[in-house]
């Protein structure tokens, strides 16, 4: 028996305007917090700054952590090289390498939003469990799409494991170039990962 089409659903254009206005907090609150750390950012704050009210942070998010996770969402996406079939593990490792050393790079404008996302995190335990749950996900959808291009036979650990691994890496790496950008050269974060090949 054949399935009836369903058709898609036209968006009504209250979907459009709490978009818009989610994106307009989301913006002020990673201005503020970029200005201030996260602890000195308030509510009030944020929704002045996008030309709102209280009200309206309340009516998109459901308290002030929720808010905050949707800044680091927005601005702190996993990096993702291009991994390319076929190659080495070698070469994937150095791709990986030149990739999170451009992310680095284009990343350094949150790096206080990122630092002090991660000083509060490591203070509000609810944060912690939040983040374990999400990264938990991200690592086995990521390391089900790295299978596909890398076979599992040829990583020295388990996928997910691995995926684990290169996230620890890849946020070390982040945080210490932030630090000292003159110190840590494209040709650190390729030595980092092809380290693994060894």
């Amino acid at each position: 028996m054949k399935k009836k089409a369903v058709p898609n659903p036209v968006p009504s254009p209250d979907a459009g305007k709490r978009f818009r206005t989610r994106q307009k907090l989301i913006e002020a609150a990673a201005e503020i917090i970029g200005e201030k750390g996260l602890d000195r950012a308030s509510l009030e704050e944020i929704a002045s700054r996008a030309g709102m009210s209280r009200g309206a942070v309340y009516g998109n998010f459901k308290n002030k952590e929720e808010l905050f996770l949707a800044v680091i969402e927005a601005r702190w996406k996993p990096i993702l090289p291009p991994f390319k079939l076929g190659a080495s593990f070698r070469e994937q490792m150095r791709l990986l390498g030149k990739t999170v050393a451009r992310e680095a790079e284009a990343r350094r404008k949150y790096a206080a939003i990122a630092t002090a996302f991660q000083l509060y995190a490591i203070t509000h335990k609810p944060m912690q469990a939040k983040l374990t749950e999400n990264n938990a996900a991200a690592y086995q959808r990521i390391a089900k799409e790295l299978v596909k291009v890398m076979p599992a036979k040829d990583l020295p650990m388990t996928p997910k494991d691995f995926v684990c691994v290169l996230d620890v890496i890849t946020t070390g790496l982040l945080f210490t170039f932030f630090q000292t950008p003159d110190l840590i050269t494209e040709d650190v974060f390729m030595a980092t990962f092809e380290a693994l090949a060894c």
